[in-house]
């Protein structure tokens, strides 16, 4: 009775094991073999299915090893409180938070880097441009104040950098000008001599050692002395403040006492205008029909030393020079300011010769005194160091300060450097074209 109470109670496949199925199977086929009443086939049927059913899911539960179970949840990510106030919401968006997760701190980080670089870049140029504008009117106001004014034509006229000078193009020019017929007044300026006040200007600064000037320009400048060679008055004005202009400064070497054989002046080429900008007019301009017209106009500088009279100097040449070694040679003229011997200072204007930009009537010697203005110009990129400077030689006692430049011409096969000539590969110079017969101590 036992035996068939156990076999009368429902089967259930997910709570019996496999050995217990196959032990009651057996029990069920023997007695129905001794006479036993027969179960229900169907409910056998089904209940050897859910045995074998059940097996085959042992079985198959056994190569694995275990049962699989259903992946957990993922964990929600706590999210940051957000502030409720504006600004300090704006201020957790943009800096590091203590619940922020490793990319999101790296990415404000990056911006962080990047509103830094933007906002000391804005700040620079701003000081650039007040400190631009400030030195204008300084200047101005200094003139006035030596007892140089400037002319009304010159600080009235808007002014704008000449656009062969401000983009150079490099196109292969075999003719003297490629525009179209135009007027040029070649007629040269009238010099009026200086005349300068160095007591105000001593009195505000010490340093003040000359005045230069080129008439029909804004170059009317003091001259100030680099005593130390720090060239602190390349970013300091006369009164010491920072300022992007500076001051025109002579070379540390230069006495500027009357002994110099060649006074090198160093000045900012600002889009102001003021300072040595107008060197850079002196570049000729391939496509006009009158290429050195600037030149023609304005031969001469001015120089009048403290303590000195006003000196006539005649401009008799102009070179492009590159002041770094990775882009060729660096033609030294920065340090010339004595010459021992003829031979010395002949091979110095020689070189000087081989690579000006154009050509005058004015003859040199030795025992010539030579003054320099040097500024920066940049005919292929930027970032090339190479400068722009026009020479010129001292009007000789008895001598007019009047100079033929109906007689002046272009050089088209100056002299230049590596780089210039990697970037422009149609000029190649073809060697010295000078009329040396100029030297006179030659």
């Amino acid at each position: 009775m036992a035996t068939e109470e156990k076999n009368n109670k429902p089967k259930s496949s997910s709570t019996k094991n496999s050995g217990t199925n196959i032990s009651r199977s057996s029990a069920a086929g023997s007695r129905s073999a001794s006479g036993s009443p027969a179960r229900n086939p169907q409910r056998r049927t089904s209940s050897a299915s859910s045995h074998s059913s059940q097996h085959s899911k042992d079985v198959a539960l056994d190569k694995f090893g275990s049962e699989v179970s259903a992946p957990a949840p993922k964990k929600k990510k706590k999210k940051t409180p957000q502030p409720k106030n504006p600004l300090k919401r704006f201020a957790a968006s943009l800096f590091p938070q203590s619940g922020d997760s490793k990319g999101e701190i790296a990415r404000k980080i990056v911006l962080l880097v990047a509103i830094a670089v933007l906002i000391g870049t804005l700040a620079f140029l701003i000081w650039q441009v007040t400190t631009m504008e400030k030195g204008g009117r300084q200047t101005l106001s200094i003139a006035a104040s030596a007892n140089v004014p400037f002319e009304s034509s010159v600080i009235n006229t808007p002014y704008s950098q000449p656009a062969y000078v401000e983009n150079p193009t490099y196109e292969l020019v075999t003719t003297a000008g490629t525009k179209e017929p135009e007027y040029i007044d070649l007629t040269p300026v009238t010099n009026t001599p200086l005349n300068v006040d160095f007591g105000p200007l001593k009195a505000r600064n010490p340093d003040v050692r000359a005045w230069v000037k080129i008439t029909g320009t804004l170059i009317n400048n003091a001259v100030m002395a680099d005593t130390d060679g720090s060239q602190y008055y390349i970013d300091h004005n006369m009164d010491g403040q920072s300022s992007a202009s500076g001051e025109i400064f002579a070379s540390y070497r230069n006495k500027m006492d009357g002994t110099d054989d060649n006074i090198i002046l160093f000045g900012h080429n600002m889009r102001s205008g003021y300072y040595f900008a107008y060197v850079n007019h002196y570049v000729p301009d391939s496509d006009s029909s009158e290429p050195i017209a600037f030149y023609k106009k304005h031969p001469t500088i001015m120089l009048q030393r403290d303590g000195g009279e006003c000196e006539f100097y005649k401009i008799f040449a102009g070179i492009v020079v590159n002041t770094d070694p990775q882009y060729g040679e660096v033609f030294d003229y920065t340090s010339k300011t004595q010459f021992n011997s003829a031979d010395e200072f002949n091979e110095y204007i020689l070189d000087v010769m081989d690579r000006s930009w154009f050509y005058t009537d004015v003859d040199l010697q030795y025992g010539d005194k030579l003054l320099t203005l040097s500024t920066c110009y940049w005919p292929i990129r930027r970032d090339v160091p190479t400068r722009f400077a026009i020479l010129a030689r001292k009007v000789r006692p008895g001598e007019s300060e009047e100079v033929d430049t109906t007689l002046a011409e272009r050089n088209w096969n100056p002299k230049l450097f590596d780089y210039y000539y990697q970037m422009n590969p149609w000029y190649e110079w073809y060697g010295r074209s000078w009329d040396s017969s100029k030297l006179l101590s030659y």
